[in-house]
């Protein structure tokens, strides 16, 4: 009877210990005391503790696998179905956005109270101005109120205010409330809440091209000494001391970053829920900080299966990621999971440019891959070349052009020879177009298109004032084809981030994430990755 008792005792005992902690945390939140969130709490407690055991026992940087399960520093939002959720409910569209506001403040505070130091909100577009004037007029209405009303707030809880965005067209009352809200909280450090009004990612990288330029000519740098850390200096999120997002969540189901962030997003984890903003509450914030790999996407509905010709997209931009994996779980070497992948990578793009998809760009090789080890690295060369070597009959008897983007400088000379052999043999082909990405990064593109741009400058060639995104995409290395710009980026092996590919290019691109490791991405895989193409409504930041 005392065993029995001493037992029970025991278990009360662990049972509060474990569920007391947590009634003062979701009370803190202001989240509902339920079984399924207790669980998200123990899971995030749970995988902080491993990260902390895991850099414990490991010095030198924290790579991208690392980071990937920690409690995020800085979490972007795009606030997406304010309308969606009032035509659901019968309401006006300002009603839709009055509660998307109310949300924005909402999950602000319980960001800050989970212990994020910086939340980034996409309130307004460049695009948006193309919106009936009456839902613009509303909109700016609406950032004035909330910005007054919640001015004691934001001091209260010491939270620093930034607005990045064009703001030439923004009126002047509103101008002079974010003024105001800056100054008075400027010199808050611990929490961060940046607006993103007139905003656009291109427009951010031009106006920091346009002041490099500006300072190159007047001597304050000189255009070698432009990296990626002087380009980040002048870009709007300067004013943050995160200024590339950990998480980049985009509420409604859409699977698209819409010109936000391009530059900061290289290597952002991405999480698109079904959830309209205005019902993306505390629960939802947990689920997207608690999500297991492989699940950041949810599951779109169902579609009818087929393919439709005419909305088949022109350019299919594909991460080949998953040939280690698939080589281990198989029990090969990596040579062979690469192997299988450089085979994978020609049919697939037999079969896109069979659909009526005019041109492929396929992330082979990036950048940060010289860090592999140095026997994998060579390999992968050396495939490169024999597979080009091998197949340039094969492309020049179905018509199809090669080129070859990136930095190439470490490139070994044979592989150099072949790819200008290969370019050379091809260039004349204009319907299918076949893009390899080696040594490619997304940042040294963007950067070798802005040096391009300053060098220019100084010489006299071109004013600041005619840089424009059509002058910046002809310095891009894309501007090999006709189709610059992707319709729909696949990546494979369940990440789900866009890894400093192609930055400036998917601005508007749709993201499809399949689970599945890239040599087994078959045909059925293609073809429903396509469908969900074609299921999405395409409004490139404009609602149709």
């Amino acid at each position: 009877m005392e065993q029995m008792v001493y037992i029970v005792s025991v278990v009360f005992t662990c049972l509060a210990l474990l569920i007391i902690p947590v009634i003062i945390i979701t009370r803190r939140l202001s989240v509902h005391l339920s079984f399924k969130n207790i669980l998200r709490f123990i899971k995030l407690v749970a995988s902080q503790l491993d990260d902390e055991e895991e850099n414990n026992e490991k010095s030198g940087t924290i790579g991208e696998e690392d980071k990937r399960r920690r409690l995020p520093k800085h979490v972007a939002i795009i606030l997406d179905g304010n309308r969606r959720w009032a035509e659901k409910r019968g309401l006006g569209t300002s009603e839709g956005h009055q509660a998307g506001a109310r949300r924005l403040i909402e999950n602000a505070k319980d960001c800050f109270a989970m212990g994020i130091n910086t939340v980034s909100l996409f309130a307004f577009s460049t695009e948006n101005w193309a919106r009936p004037e009456d839902e613009v007029n509303g909109l700016m209405a609406l950032f004035e109120k909330h910005l007054r009303s919640e001015m004691a707030f934001f001091r209260s809880d010491k939270i620093k205010i930034s607005v990045i965005g064009n703001r030439t067209k923004i009126s002047q009352s509103l101008l002079g409330l974010i003024t105001e809200a800056e100054e008075a909280t400027k010199n808050y450090e611990e929490k961060h809440l940046i607006i993103a009004i007139d905003y656009s990612g291109r427009f951010d990288i031009l106006q920091a091209c346009k002041s490099l330029a500006e300072k190159a000519k007047n001597g304050l740098i000189h255009v070698e000494d432009i990296d990626e850390d002087v380009m980040e200096k002048e870009l709007m999120t300067n004013c943050s001391e995160f200024p590339n997002p950990d998480l980049l969540i985009r509420t409604s189901g859409e699977q698209r970053i819409s010109n936000f962030f391009l530059w900061q997003s290289a290597y952002t984890e991405l999480y698109f829920p079904n959830v309209l903003w205005p019902d993306f509450g505390e629960a939802e914030y947990l689920e997207a900080l608690t999500c297991d790999e492989g699940t950041y996407v949810a599951g779109e509905e169902e579609t009818p299966k087929g393919l439709l010709r005419e909305q088949m997209p022109r350019h299919v931009a594909v991460i080949m990621d998953g040939n280690r994996r698939w080589a281990e779980r198989a029990g090969l070497l990596t040579s062979q999971g690469h192997e299988a992948g450089a085979e994978r990578l020609i049919e697939f793009a037999e079969l896109c440019f069979k659909l009526g998809i005019e041109t492929v760009s396929a992330f082979a090789f990036s950048t940060e891959n010289w860090g592999r080890h140095k026997i994998e690295v060579k390999c992968l060369m050396s495939l490169f070349q024999r597979y080009l070597k091998s197949k340039i009959q094969f492309f020049q008897s179905e018509q199809i052009r090669v080129s070859v983007i990136g930095n190439l400088e470490k490139i070994p000379e044979s592989l150099l020879g072949t790819i200008k052999e290969t370019e050379e043999a091809t260039k004349r082909h204009k319907k299918k177009h076949l893009i390899l990405a080696i040594d490619y990064s997304g940042r040294f593109d963007i950067l070798h298109a802005c040096k391009s741009i300053v060098k220019k400058s100084q010489q006299g060639l071109i004013r600041e004032e005619d840089v424009d995104q059509t002058l910046f995409e002809r310095e891009l290395l894309t501007k090999c084809t006709e189709f610059p710009s992707p319709d729909l980026l696949i990546r494979t092996s369940g990440e789900q981030r866009i890894s400093n590919f192609l930055l400036w290019q998917l601005a508007y691109t749709e993201l499809f994430f399949s689970p599945v490791l890239w040599p087994d991405f078959d045909k059925d895989m293609v073809i429903e990755a396509l469908v969900s193409y074609q299921s999405r409504e395409r409004r490139f930041g404009c609602r149709i």
